[in-house]
């Protein structure tokens, strides 16, 4: 009796770990709750490929005048609608943006979520779309989260998609942001008792967490400026995530450090230094641009 108990709790606790590595490639996906039409900006809605199956859903906002094109990139279980009210402002200060759904979340169809690694290819497709709809202004990447990373990983593949980018809230290896989200909803012990769900996964989504680094892709960045936030207590992406990001970073390179902030709070707690460091990073971007052409 003693050992069918222990096989059935076994068996329950393999299939619990199934279960929840086929939700982290599948998560749920979360209603729009904002967008730019919303306050008033123009809004027009696209389609983008990135690969055969895949159609992503987002929006273009076209500014008169535009000085550059600004690509917002969400974050995990996250869609378009999390930096709607990030691009309606740039739409205020003359920036035309694009927003999209990455391939399994919001009203994108196709795909699953690889949190980062795949989704290289739905940022490359966004940069695409931005140049053929503006080929004679820079291209500004802003990311949130998992966002952050694609963008990192995209411009690591194919560095002239962009001419600045944003990390906020960036992990910096997949395999060390997995147990932060285990962390992040049921502390240490959660971690303990679902670490075979990133085996299990990995195997699912045929990819190497371990090899999903952006600090290898930032070290082929050091020719567009660079902007790092992160909040002092992300608890669900370390610190010591961004300050490896920022090892492979130029010195010259700004990290704002959002004081007493978790993950991705900075813009929404701290709102003048979160936009002090955006504009910063969009003049250079805009300069750094028309110095080169």
């Amino acid at each position: 009796m003693l050992w069918f108990l222990l096989g059935f709790l076994l068996f329950l606790y393999l299939g619990v770990i199934f279960v929840v590595a086929w939700l982290s490639l599948h998560p749920p996906r979360t209603p729009v709750f904002s967008s730019p039409g919303a306050f008033c900006a123009p809004q027009e809605e696209i389609w983008l490929e990135p690969e055969p199956g895949i159609e992503l859903s987002g929006w273009w906002v076209k500014a008169e005048n535009a000085r550059a094109v600004i690509v917002l990139c969400h974050g995990y279980v996250m869609n378009r609608a999390e930096l709607a009210p990030v691009a309606f402002r740039l739409w205020q200060e003359g920036y035309s943006c694009l927003l999209f759904d990455f391939r399994a979340h919001g009203s994108s169809r196709g795909g699953i979520c690889s949190i980062g690694d795949r989704e290289r290819r739905d940022v490359a497709a966004a940069c695409k779309l931005a140049r053929l709809r503006a080929p004679n202004l820079p291209i500004i990447l802003i990311g949130s989260s998992m966002g952050s990373a694609a963008a990192a990983l995209a411009l690591g593949d194919e560095p002239a998609l962009a001419d600045g980018l944003v990390l906020d809230s960036s992990y910096s290896v997949l395999k060390n942001a997995i147990p932060g989200w285990w962390r992040f909803i049921g502390g240490r012990a959660a971690v303990f008792l679902l670490w075979p769900v990133m085996s299990i996964a990995a195997l699912l989504a045929h990819l190497n967490p371990a090899k999903v680094d952006v600090r290898e892709a930032l070290l082929k960045l050091d020719h567009i400026p660079i902007a790092v936030l992160h909040g002092d207590r992300d608890d669900l992406v370390v610190v010591s995530e961004a300050e490896r990001n920022m090892e492979a970073l130029p010195s010259s390179t700004r990290i704002t450090w959002f004081a007493g902030c978790g993950h991705t709070e900075g813009r929404w707690l701290l709102p003048d230094q979160y936009w002090t460091a955006i504009n910063q990073l969009i003049d250079a971007a805009i300069e750094r641009s028309h110095y080169r052409s």
